[in-house]
This record gives C-alpha cells, structure tokens and sequence, in this order.
C-alpha cells in the first residue's frame, strides 16, 4: 500500500479496542502516550517502535533483590524521504534530541547498538533493549509488512532518540512532543 494509505490505516488503527488491548498486554505505560503517537502518526511519521522515558523500580522476582529499570523515550517508523531531510535537521536544529536514517544493510554486532533500556542492580548495570544503526533487509522487511507498506515510493527509515534517561516522551520537552512539534513544522 502507498505512503499515504499505510498512515491513514495506521491514525484509525490507534481508535480501535484491539489495538487498545494489545498495547494494554503489552506495557500498560504506553497508554497514555497513545493520544500523541497518533498525532504524530497523523503528521506522516509512521511509527513501528516507541519506549516513553519512564523509570521503574521493583524487586526481582527471581531473587528478591532490588532493582531499577532506566529508559531513554525512543521512536522508530518510516516517513518520506523529501519529509525526512527536513525532519531530520530540524530535530538536530530545535531540540536536545538525535534523530537518524538508518539504512538497510547487513547486520552490525549489537555490541555496537545504542543501548535504550537498561537495568541497575547495586553496581551492576545490563542492557535490556538497544537499537542499532543500520536495518537489516530482514528487518525492513518485516516493519514494512506490519505497517503494510510497499516499495513504490521513496520511503526511509527513521530512528529517534532521547538521550537523557528517563525523560518522559510527553513532557513539555519530552521526545513524543518536540517530534510532533518539528513534524508541524
């Protein structure tokens, strides 16, 4: 499906108890960020990842010591090419945060990966969640089939990211808001 009919599936699909309920399953955080991912969706950033910023802390239930769990707000989709030349220097230009084209190519250690979630008990920190800088075709594939996208326009990938830990996406200087904000641009 074309660029443009990909996004207007996409902007409905975020009105339906479906999709409600499987974002619910899946992390009940993202609820409340829902409202501005469709915004953003609707201004021609079709989105296929987000993380929202938060932090959480618990006791593990494997060995009952405690932990932290630190997120940088991330945004991964696809938009125009001609859109993303702008999008891409007005986020270098206007705010604090990185946005990138990742290009398709072959896979890269993720070793070498920006890590996006981590996890801190007492001194020891690991990587939960990372994004790498380049696709594989594999992976471009697969995004591009679950937003129903086809190859008939010239459509890049596009990777966002706040690099300070746990700053909430939907704050005034949050990733979600100056996303939308550089999008109306």
């Amino acid at each position: 499906m074309k660029f443009a009919d990909a996004l207007k599936k996409a902007t409905t699909l975020f009105d339906s108890d479906s999709f409600f309920e499987r974002i619910k399953d899946e992390d009940p955080t993202m609820i409340k960020y829902l409202p501005l991912l469709q915004k953003i969706n609707k201004s021609g950033f079709l989105t296929t990842q987000s993380q929202a910023g938060n932090r959480t802390k618990g006791i593990s239930s494997h060995d009952g010591e405690p932990y932290e769990l630190l997120e940088r707000a991330f945004i991964t989709g696809f938009m125009l090419e001609k859109d993303a030349v702008k999008f891409i220097k007005n986020m270098a230009v206007h705010t604090d945060k990185n946005a990138i084209y990742v290009p398709v190519c072959k896979e890269i250690p993720a070793s070498l990966d920006i890590p996006l979630t981590i996890v801190r008990r007492k001194s020891d920190i690991r990587i939960e969640t990372h994004m790498s800088t380049s696709l594989p075709k594999s992976t471009e594939a697969s995004f591009r089939k679950m937003v129903h996208l086809n190859k008939s326009e010239k459509v890049v990938f596009i990777f966002c990211w706040d690099s300070k830990w746990c700053r909430s996406a939907s704050d005034k200087n949050g990733l979600f808001t100056e996303v939308h904000s550089i999008l109306k641009m």
